[in-house]
């Protein structure tokens, strides 16, 4: 069953007569267990919602027009946590001290089905892979890494081995279940022979294997007691590339789509542009980083002439990572040419993290704070992505700390740029941002009260 947090005024189940803290056990003799359950069963134009209230059981009968929402809002659902230990695991790389919710390590389904997050699937039941099929929750978002199942349990940590991945793959291939799959790149891990293993596994299971994601480990200075791994260098991810735009131009001609992406940080560690946006087909793994630049830059070229004037001159800081100034500092000659306006482009160290750590969305407060000293600027615009919805920071300070302690304004920009520097010009400032937390998305990362 479900928990009834909020009704809608004005909408069907207001109309209905639901009211908060109502417990919905069934829909037309369906039981329900969580959000999804609800949306599958609810979506019939004729509704028998079985409720529990207050220790009594009533039934309520609804008719639902066709693309008519309910009006419901429900408890966190909670989440199915990992149960592997991944020699590259981001969480276990963190310092000590911050928010609860950032050390939760999720392996759910459902979060991958609603929101895109990367699943392993090594704690799922034959019914969950069932449910998959049966309720069409697609795509599934797979974290792969190698098809040798003796490689991959050493990747995710594992002492035991588990189902290999390609026949849960093939399972929910065949039950029409689209999936994107990821693979992070641990330079002598899972590369070389292993890498091309894994690219010939996965191919075959075009188009339900939709494409395949190549990302660079990610490592950071808290990495004491744990695997031996090294950082992509320069030439490692000249390598990836090149087997990206082999296996892709392959796939091009013999599938209809590139199927292998490389991220936008193997370009750059490159100093290559990304390429055009045809190479990314549809963008499947956008989220993932792959071709989220193209996406930046050609947004940015359709929407800088919008930008207008400002009254008084505004002298701003643009902060970001390490691995942007290469595109951004054009972007920024193209700002500075806007009368009033003066930009200069920041690139933050990630001394929180350690250097190793150059995208702008781990940026830390303690980091935007020491690049904005000694303030020169009496407005400061930072990424998207190192502001989560509730306007903190990783190491939970808020956007009025930062401008407090700083001495500078600061706003909030989003990945349309143009639109940002707008807004951010004329005084109208952001201060949530795009970083997601699960606790944003719905879900329960604690322990309830009694647990």
């Amino acid at each position: 069953m479900i928990a009834v947090r909020e009704v809608e005024q004005g909408t069907l189940a207001d109309r209905s007569g639901f009211r908060v803290g109502d417990h919905i056990l069934a829909i037309n003799g369906e039981q329900i267990s969580d959000l999804i359950d609800f949306q599958v069963a609810s979506s019939e134009a004729h509704l028998l919602v079985e409720v529990e209230r207050q220790d009594r059981i009533y039934e309520v009968e609804v008719e639902r027009r066709s693309g008519e929402a309910m009006g419901l809002d429900f408890e966190e659902m909670h989440l199915r946590r990992c149960n592997n230990k991944c020699v590259f695991c981001f969480l276990h790389q963190m310092p000590g001290g911050l928010r609860r919710s950032l050390y939760f390590e999720d392996d759910d389904y459902r979060l991958s089905f609603l929101h895109g997050s990367y699943v392993t699937l090594t704690n799922v039941r034959d019914s969950d892979l069932q449910r998959i099929i049966e309720q069409g929750l697609t795509p599934q978002y797979i974290s792969v890494h190698a098809t040798d199942p003796e490689l991959r349990q050493q990747l995710l940590g594992r002492t035991k081995p588990t189902m290999p991945i390609l026949e849960r793959i093939q399972l929910l291939a065949d039950g029409g279940i689209e999936m994107h799959a990821q693979v992070v790149l641990c330079p002598g891990w899972n590369d070389g022979p292993h890498l091309e293993r894994t690219l010939s596994d996965l191919a075959p299971l075009y188009p339900a294997v939709r494409s395949v994601a190549l990302v660079p480990v990610g490592l950071t200075r808290f990495r004491q007691h744990l695997a031996e791994l090294r950082s992509v260098t320069r030439e490692d991810a000249k390598a990836y590339l090149e087997v990206a735009e082999t296996w892709g131009d392959r796939c091009v001609t013999e599938l209809g789509a590139r199927f292998v992406y490389a991220a936008d940080e193997l370009f750059l560690r490159q100093s290559r542009l990304p390429p055009q946006a045809e190479y990314y087909d549809a963008f499947p793994q956008i989220e993932n980083g792959i071709g989220m630049v193209r996406s930046f830059l050609d947004r940015w070229r359709s929407g800088r002439s919008q930008i207008t004037t400002p009254s008084t001159t505004v002298r701003m800081a643009m902060l970001t990572g390490t691995i942007a100034p290469f595109f951004l500092e054009p972007v920024v000659n193209e700002i500075n040419e806007i009368a009033n306006v003066e930009v200069e482009l920041l690139s933050v160290a990630n001394d929180f993290f350690g250097h190793g750590i150059t995208v702008s969305g781990l940026l830390a407060g303690k980091d935007i704070l020491a690049a904005l000293a000694p303030a020169r600027w009496n407005l400061a615009l930072l990424p998207p992505n190192c502001i989560n919805g509730d306007g903190l920071t990783l190491d939970d300070m808020t956007v009025a700390d930062l401008s407090e302690r700083s001495g500078v304004t600061i706003a909030v920009g989003d990945y349309d740029l143009a639109l940002s520097i707008q807004r951010a010009l004329h005084g109208d400032l952001v201060e949530r941002g795009r970083g997601r937390q699960l606790s944003d998305l719905g879900f329960f990362v604690g322990r309830r009260e009694g647990n």
